[in-house]
């Protein structure tokens, strides 16, 4: 018994920092896609569904997905895809609900923030040790 849960515990102290530093790390796009862009059109959408205007649905979906967490890599063709993806499943899901303007506003808040989130150390307050 002792030795299978040195077994477990020696598995976990090794993969778990495997683990952080694969969600510290850059997404690639793929990922992002599915973890980001997708969940974003999804909480999106169903926020504009529930007659939310476009403002307050960005925000909702901002704190309902991965956007504001994930590191992105610092190039501007990567951030664009990201949003096409993301715009094309708005479009999909909510199309009938938001229009050109919206999904300006939008396209603009939601690189904001990819942004903001792969320089959040710019953003964060650091602690010294006294």
């Amino acid at each position: 018994m002792f030795t299978l849960i040195y077994i477990i515990l020696s598995l976990i102290i090794f993969i778990a920092p495997i683990n952080v530093k694969a969600i510290q790390g850059n997404l690639d796009l793929s990922s992002a896609q599915t973890s980001v862009g997708k969940r974003f059109a999804k909480v999106f959408c169903d926020a504009k569904k529930e007659g939310l205007d476009s403002e307050f649905a960005s925000e909702y979906a901002l704190n309902n997905t991965y956007l504001k967490f994930a590191a992105f890599p610092n190039d501007d063709e990567y951030l664009e895809n990201l949003w096409d993806f993301t715009h094309n499943n708005i479009l999909d899901n909510c199309g009938e609900f938001v229009d050109i303007n919206d999904l300006k506003e939008l396209e603009i808040f939601f690189k904001e923030e990819a942004v903001i989130a792969s320089n959040r150390d710019l953003y964060l307050p650091t602690f010294e040790n006294n």
